[in-house]
């Protein structure tokens, strides 16, 4: 009997000391100041077995054990969603477990989409970002963008991701970012087109010039006037012979275009093919996007831009030869 008593007593102390240790870590405790941040992630049909296992592993927890206890006191810890985590030693197992369970943290980031950057800039952000990127195509977004309807289903969306400064959750990159840019086009889209069918021009002509001054000038005012030149050469049957489309080919970025590159084989080449390339070369800001749509009436037929981005205009091809020698020299 008396030996019944010593091992009852044994058993209650340390249910005693269990409970003492078990209660502060499954309600109480919390992170020291110094505690560092430690990246987790639960993976698909984890459980609270397979979550203790990690924490374990990672260093949160010296054992399973306890974590494990607390599941049967809190159905959450049983649940928890899949994702990425950021947590700390001595986080207790409540508030490890509600974590777990209401799903990973979401990370809003800001993303600055530059005026005149192509898809392929936009992409080069986007998996900078550790994202994944597909060329987004008019077929996937005209359902919800309706003036997308004018388009081939084939095309990219190049030209029509508005570009601004957006702030968007990190994990619904880049779908997240392409609906904002396609939303901020969208509240532009009907002045667009209206002001495009009653010059007898479509909105993809419009937008598609307009990535072409995006391209060739800096100046709100220039552009203005770019545009009504390349209008004016449009109307005459004179090819654009625009420099900005030969490098959206040829991706040289050169400010004066080498013989070999004004070769290029290419529907994008206005040197050697007349009139508006298939489509837009850029995304364009909104100040293109006003030039083209309102080109200012002009006399001029040709302009260059020397290093300096100063523009210089010319009504004929010889004083047109004037300023590409007062620009760039004889």
């Amino acid at each position: 009997m008396k030996r019944i008593r010593t091992w009852g007593g044994l058993v209650l102390f340390a249910l005693a000391v269990g409970a003492v240790l078990f209660v502060p870590a499954a309600w109480v405790s919390s992170p020291k100041s110094d505690a560092g941040n430690i990246r987790i992630t639960i993976p698909s049909n984890a459980n609270g077995q397979s979550v203790a296992a990690i924490l374990k592993e990672k260093g949160i927890l010296t054992s399973t054990v306890g974590y494990r206890l607390y599941a049967f006191f809190d159905s959450s810890a049983t649940h928890p969603k899949a994702g990425d985590y950021t947590v700390q030693p001595g986080m207790s197992y409540r508030t490890l477990a509600r974590q777990f369970f209401f799903g990973p943290e979401r990370e809003e980031i800001e993303v600055k989409i530059i005026e005149g950057w192509s898809l392929d800039d936009e992409a080069s952000l986007v998996t900078g970002l550790d994202a994944a990127w597909e060329t987004p195509l008019v077929s996937e977004w005209v359902a919800d963008y309706p003036f997308l309807s004018s388009l081939s289903r084939k095309a990219t969306l190049e030209g029509f991701l508005f570009p601004d400064t957006y702030r968007v959750w990190k994990d619904q990159l880049p779908q997240g970012l392409i609906k904002k840019q396609l939303d901020a086009f969208a509240t532009r889209a009907f002045r667009l087109i209206e002001g495009a069918e009653k010059q007898g021009r479509t909105l993809n002509e419009v937008v598609t010039l307009a990535s072409i001054v995006e391209k060739e000038v800096a100046n709100p005012e220039d552009r203005k006037i770019v545009a009504g030149i390349f209008w004016n050469r449009l109307q005459s049957g004179m090819p654009l012979q625009s420099d900005a489309t030969v490098n959206y080919v040829t991706h040289a970025g050169r400010t004066r275009p080498t013989i070999i590159d004004l070769a290029v084989e290419s529907a994008y080449n206005t040197y050697a093919h007349r009139g508006l390339p298939p489509g837009p070369i850029c995304n364009p800001g909104a100040d293109a996007l006003e030039a083209a749509l309102n080109p200012a009436k002009t006399p001029y037929r040709y302009f260059l831009t020397d290093a300096n981005g100063k523009t210089y205009f010319a009504r004929t091809l010889e004083e047109h030869i004037l300023n590409r020698k007062k620009a760039f020299g004889p």
